[in-house]
This record gives C-alpha cells, sequence and structure tokens, in this order.
C-alpha cells in the first residue's frame, strides 16, 4: 500500500537509472506523490488517474506529452544541445515541443542541472581548482539567481490539478541557517609568539587599531573580535532557529587557520555549540581530494563530540565531481551543504531543495544527500565592495523568489564576520535585520 494519496502513471519506451532517478525526486519528494512507469500502451490508456506520456508520439488527444530527449537514456557525458527557451516566466533546457502544455524535456532538464552534468564536461578552473560558475548554462543565460527547476516542478504540479482536479500537498518556504566557524577567534588562545608576530605586523602596515586590539584581548579578559558565538545562540533561540554550524579542524594551512582542535578551551566551544545546535565538518582546503586527510578530520571532531558527525561542508566550496562527494560518502558523510558557487551568490543546481546524489561516472543514485545555499555573506561582501545596502538589496531578491516557488533558503555566515572585527563591522546588523525579514515573510 503507498504511502501517497496520489499517484501517477507515466507511460516511457525504456526505463533507465537517469529517469528512475529523475521520478523518484519529483514526484514523491518534491510533489509527495507515488508514480509507476509502464511500457504498456493499452494499459496507460485504459488507466483513469493522473497519467504522463513521456515518448516521442501522442497517445490521445488530450494526453500530457514530454517528448524524451536523448539525455535520459545515454551513459556517460557528453556536450549537449541544450535548446534554450522561455517558459511560464523560466527559462527551460530542452525545447522540443513548441505550444505543448510542457513544451520541453521537464525530465531531462531537471536531470541536467541537479546532477551537475555540467560539471563532468571539460571546463576551466578558478584560481583555487574549483569550477567556475561562467562555465555554467545558469550563468551563460542569467537565471543563476533562480530556483528554475522548483519553478518547473511547480508548473507541473499546477497542470496536474488542472487537468485531473485535484489538489497536491504544496510545500512552504523554509530558511537554514548555517555557519562555517574558519576561525573561531582572532587573538584569543593562539600561541603567543604568533600574537606577538602579529602586533609587529600590524605595526608595521601602521594598523594601530588592529595593534591595541591584539593587546587588549591577548592580555586582559576584553571579548576577542571574532568571539559572535553567544550573540549567535541568544538570536537562534529567540527566533526559534535549528542552524548547523560546520567547523575547520584540519591541519594549519595558507588557507586553514582556525584554531588547534586540541586546544581544551576550542574542543569546550565545540562541545557547548553541539548542546543548542548541530555539527558537521569543514573538511580543510587540500582535503577535496584526499579522502585520508578528509577522513582524520572527520575522527578528530568526532572524538571531541564523542558521537558520530553526519554533516559536511568543503572549505572554500572547494570541490570537484565525483572524487569529492564519492569521499564524503567513502568515510559516512550522509549530508553535503557544499552545492552553491562562492563567488556569486545563487543557485547551483538550479534548485533549492535538497536531493540525493547522483554518482554520472558509475551512473547510480548515491547515498549522499546534497543540501544546495544559495547566499553567503563573504560572496555579496565580495562582489559589492562590502556595501550591505547592495547585499540587502541582493538577498531581498533571493527571498522573494524563494517565497514565491515555495523554495528552501540556506545562508551561510561566518562568526569572524558576526563579530566585532574592524574588517567587516556592522555585519551581525545585517545578519540580525536578514533573520527579521525572513521570520516576518514566514509568518506571512
Amino acid at each position: 500500500m503507498s504511502a501517497f494519496q496520489h499517484q501517477v502513471l507515466v507511460y516511457c519506451e525504456q526505463i533507465t537509472h537517469r529517469l528512475q532517478y529523475v521520478l523518484e525526486w519529483i514526484f514523491q519528494e518534491q510533489l509527495q506523490m507515488d508514480f509507476r512507469v509502464t511500457y504498456d500502451v493499452e494499459h496507460w490508456k485504459a488507466y483513469e488517474g493522473l497519467k504522463i506520456n513521456y515518448s516521442e508520439k501522442r497517445i490521445e488527444t488530450e494526453d500530457i506529452l514530454v517528448r524524451p530527449h536523448r539525455l535520459i537514456y545515454e551513459v556517460g557525458e557528453t556536450v549537449q544541445q541544450l535548446n534554450i527557451n522561455r517558459w511560464k516566466k523560466s527559462t527551460v533546457l530542452f525545447y522540443n515541443q513548441p505550444g505543448a502544455l510542457i513544451p520541453f524535456d521537464i525530465f531531462s532538464a531537471v536531470f541536467y542541472l541537479i546532477s551537475r552534468y555540467e560539471e563532468y564536461l571539460p571546463h576551466k578552473k578558478d584560481s583555487h581548482g574549483r569550477y567556475m560558475p561562467a562555465n555554467s548554462v545558469a550563468a551563460q543565460y542569467s537565471f543563476i539567481q533562480q530556483p528554475v527547476v522548483d519553478e518547473w516542478i511547480n508548473a507541473l504540479k499546477n497542470i496536474l490539478e488542472k487537468k485531473f482536479k485535484l489538489l497536491l500537498p504544496q510545500q512552504s518556504f523554509e530558511f537554514q541557517p548555517t555557519y562555517d566557524i574558519d576561525i573561531a577567534w582572532a587573538y584569543r588562545n593562539k600561541p603567543r609568539k604568533q600574537n606577538l608576530g602579529g602586533a609587529l605586523r600590524d605595526l608595521l602596515k601602521l594598523r594601530i587599531g588592529w595593534f591595541f586590539d591584539r593587546i587588549l584581548v591577548s592580555s586582559s579578559g576584553r571579548q576577542d573580535p571574532y568571539d559572535a558565538f553567544k550573540w549567535m545562540e541568544d538570536l537562534q533561540q529567540y527566533y526559534g532557529l535549528k542552524p548547523v554550524y560546520f567547523f575547520l579542524v584540519g591541519a594549519n594551512g595558507t588557507y586553514d587557520r582556525n584554531i588547534n582542535p586540541s586546544l581544551p578551551e576550542m574542543q569546550a566551544l565545540i562541545r557547548h555549540t553541539s548542546t543548542h545546535a548541530q555539527i558537521g565538518l569543514h573538511p580543510s582546503y587540500g582535503s577535496y581530494l584526499q579522502q585520508s586527510v578528509m577522513e582524520k578530520e572527520l575522527q578528530i571532531l568526532e572524538s571531541i563530540l564523542d558521537k558520530p558527525v553526519w554533516k559536511s561542508r568543503q572549505h572554500y566550496i572547494k570541490m570537484s565531481l565525483p572524487e569529492t562527494y564519492r569521499q564524503l560518502e567513502n568515510i559516512g558523510i550522509q549530508n553535503d551543504y557544499s552545492m552553491g558557487y562562492p563567488t556569486i551568490n545563487g543557485f547551483r543546481a538550479g534548485t533549492s531543495r535538497s536531493f540525493m546524489w547522483y554518482d554520472l561516472s558509475s551512473e547510480t543514485k548515491s547515498g549522499l544527500r546534497v543540501h544546495p545555499f544559495c547566499f553567503m555573506e563573504t560572496t555579496a561582501i565580495n562582489n559589492y565592495n562590502n556595501s550591505k545596502t547592495e547585499a540587502y538589496a541582493e538577498l531581498e531578491r533571493i527571498v522573494f523568489t524563494l517565497k514565491q516557488s515555495r523554495g528552501k533558503l540556506v545562508s551561510i555566515f561566518h562568526n569572524n564576520n558576526l563579530g566585532s572585527g574592524r574588517e567587516y563591522k556592522g555585519w551581525y546588523k545585517f545578519y540580525q535585520k536578514m533573520i527579521e525579514f525572513i521570520h516576518s515573510e514566514q509568518n506571512l
């Protein structure tokens, strides 16, 4: 007996791993309805419930016909003719049926974006070895800040409801705050030699304010400028938030500069945070292609917490498909939060909703769930030259888009930007304003 109230019958000439995967995600996860596949035309014609014809030819005069693109039946990756067009205020891929109820192959289009098919094709990388947003179809056709996959599925839902005169379950706008703890403290709990060297550099660069901050924090009880943890905890309790904190515990390097995880103070911070929030691993910069390094860091974090850790987000959003996700799955991570771009806010996979990662190189659905993020404060800081006004305008656009598509906003903030540091002063006010705005939108 199905746990779903409704079921759709899909006629197709061939079922593949790709088609099975995308049907499960669209119908079961997003539309909260079951589906069955049939190759029998007569059975499909006799069926009186919801049904979709996924083939080249119309079976009935008024059927919902979705014409398949070859992508859904292929194995491996090759450059695809994307046939970009517009439909219901969204940009669509694989447009192949002008004037039809669904004029594009929605199943291939969804698969192309959420599998990150284009990231398996030859592409240029940035200075950190990361996939560049400029390579993506979303950037090239200016829909990177539009969750087009969510919009397509909402449109499909409306078509099914109207044609078959029923109501399907409806999702609602959600908010998931997350934090990356790259550097827990600016000066406190650092070696004396390191602070003395830093003080000397501050003087040489005439950073007088920073010099006195360092001296006062190191030698007295003055609060460290990166220590926003109590404020963050109070804020989440007041608004009933359920955040995830990702801690960097790898060895120090050029891009990995957190406090030594063997220090009692650092361990106490991690343990206390776990009493009011979920904890995830923040694998170090170079770990994305080194499973042994990633596994060692996971063991360090788990030994501090004395319990398993199932969540992860790559430091610097440094990842390579399929290698990084395979590593995460191999070491036991079940939920990854790295699916977004570090240099532009928006929707890397075209959706705001989580999905199981599909490993294109093995043509299998994995056990790793991917949670896309769409707004990171450091991205806005860099893109808008520290302008909170422009950053807030971008945030509002994303929130309104997600509210309209009933999507999920996963944000990333860093404790060092929410404290009293001189570099990015006042971003805690931005964050509080953002939380208040989102809270008011959720309650409308």
